[in-house]
């Protein structure tokens, strides 16, 4: 059974009335729509998308409440709905329809000879793909997530309306009681805001708002307008938030600037990369009442989440109810209970599902996330160490400054970065709260890091690989200030040999 349409109905029936969403349709026309409207509209669509026979549907847009009508009638007319990401790429795009053999685009798409313009659901523009090929799914697909990947080619993930329910629904017991009015921020597009901003809430018959990036200060997939996220705060008073350790930084600045835009918040869930234990002190501190979490795609999202009742900065939380844990003899991270049907033509068979993450977890049952396994270091003194353990502690001593530690093979760590004032001072101080082994002992500057070739992939994520070689040259020329790529690089030694 799916609970979630369940639920939207039961709610239809008991509290009509009942603000569901408010915020923009897609075409920026401001909307509020009672549980009952929502559930007629869904209803509606579902209907459209069935009598147009589509069996795999597109969807990219801009966060709008046209957005999550078009999702949930999707559910309800069985349909397979691909969230594509307004920041992917032309090739990855073309990489995710082709992938899942996509018929139907709904949402910013352009006519062409090979996407026909057939008409509007739920003010979102409607297109035939009219070379799109079957592709054979895993049986109960119901929605394909694509991850934007290290590589840059997304991976599709499969997940049944019955996975996306039981996620939905352990998480909505997790934070019950916790808030009643929620912002969406992240794009729907992103499985974690789609079911944390969408499902979760419908469970639990609470009100979202929704409006498009821009609105709220967000633009693509890394920038941000603080005085309009402030203004939106300001405005609408939420009580719960779901923010990446980016925003998180992002808010904390704005509230030590004016301590009234936290009052209202309840409960804000920080995930997408770990979170230093500093961070999420200094949040509390401020009054923001941030919370890690860990999710990923092949398990549906969410898998642990810290609480108001069971909480441990520098922790990801305790497992989920429909989520069980173990650590593997390497110490990578392996869970139990919810996995995904698994990738595009091919389903997950293994019992225990190997998650790529370093974790430890402590007598109490709270996860702490160590790093990626595939970017461990191991210096030449044989010691092993996280490049993202050090990089989220340094985070809260250099907010919004981006920074890469690399020594791969090397008797030191050296620390990639930008040019800004007293980086050095900063990075000492963080090098007194670490172990000897683990301390940065070299830092290459650039003025421009985001502009060196092959160092980030579309996404913007980091290709380690790339990054380390290229230190690795740099470094060998023992110069304390080389020419890079057009960009003067400085070297700036902390340690000595």
């Amino acid at each position: 059974m799916n609970t979630i349409i369940e639920s939207l109905k039961r709610h239809a029936n008991s509290r009509p009335k009942q603000l569901a969403f408010v915020g923009e349709t897609a075409q920026e026309t401001q909307l509020q729509l009672s549980y009952q409207q929502l559930a007629e509209q869904v209803f509606d669509t579902a209907a459209n998308l069935t009598s147009l026979k589509v069996k795999v549907l597109a969807l990219r847009a801009e966060n709008s409440i046209s957005w999550l009508v078009v999702d949930l009638a999707a559910m309800v007319a069985d349909v397979v709905v691909v969230p594509i990401p307004t920041f992917f790429t032309q090739s990855q795009v073309e990489h995710s329809l082709e992938q899942s053999g996509a018929d139907t685009l709904i949402g910013d798409w352009i006519e062409s000879a090979d996407q026909l313009l057939v008409g509007y659901i739920a003010n979102l523009a409607v297109y035939r793909r009219a070379k799109a090929k079957p592709v054979p799914l895993l049986a109960g697909t119901s929605k394909i997530t694509f991850t934007s990947g290290s590589t840059g080619q997304p991976k599709g993930v499969c997940l049944s309306q019955q996975h996306l329910s039981t996620v939905a629904s352990s998480l909505a017991t997790t934070v019950t009681g916790l808030a009643r009015k929620h912002l969406i921020l992240l794009p729907l597009s992103t499985l974690l805001e789609n079911i944390t901003g969408v499902y979760v809430p419908i469970l639990l018959g609470a009100s979202v708002h929704v409006y498009p990036g821009r609105k709220l200060g967000l633009l693509g997939s890394s920038q941000f307008n603080a005085a309009a996220f402030a203004q939106q705060l300001a405005d609408i008073q939420p009580q719960s938030l779901v923010l990446t350790p980016a925003l998180l930084l992002a808010l904390i600045k704005l509230v030590q600037s004016n301590s009234q835009l936290a009052q209202a918040l309840k409960f804000v869930a920080v995930g997408g990369a770990r979170v230093s234990a500093q961070l999420i002190s200094a949040a509390h501190d401020l009054g923001i009442p941030a919370y890690e979490g860990y999710g990923l795609s092949e398990c549906g999202s969410v898998v642990c989440l810290n609480t108001p009742k069971a909480f441990k900065a520098g922790s990801c939380g305790k497992p989920l109810s429909h989520s069980q844990l173990r650590i593997a003899e390497d110490g990578e991270l392996l869970v139990k209970g919810n996995s995904a049907l698994g990738y595009l033509s091919a389903p997950f068979i293994e019992e225990w599902l190997a998650t790529g993450d370093l974790a430890s977890i402590d007598e109490q049952g709270f996860v702490h996330l160590l790093g990626r396994k595939k970017n461990l270091l191991v210096t030449a003194f044989g010691r092993n160490i996280s490049p993202e353990w050090i990089e989220s502690e340094a985070q809260a001593l250099l907010p919004g400054v981006p920074l890469f530690v690399t020594g791969d093979g090397q008797e030191q760590l050296c620390a990639v970065s930008q040019h800004t004032s007293n980086i050095d001072a900063k990075l000492s101080e963080l090098n007194s709260k670490l172990p000897d082994y683990a301390r940065i002992g070299r830092i290459l500057l650039l003025e421009k890091m985001h502009a060196i070739p092959n160092w980030f992939t579309a996404n913007g994520k980091i290709r380690r690989d790339q990054l380390e070689q290229s230190v690795s040259e740099l470094l060998s020329q023992n110069l304390s200030n080389v020419s890079f790529h057009e960009q003067m690089v400085t070297r700036i030694d902390l340690l000595k040999s």
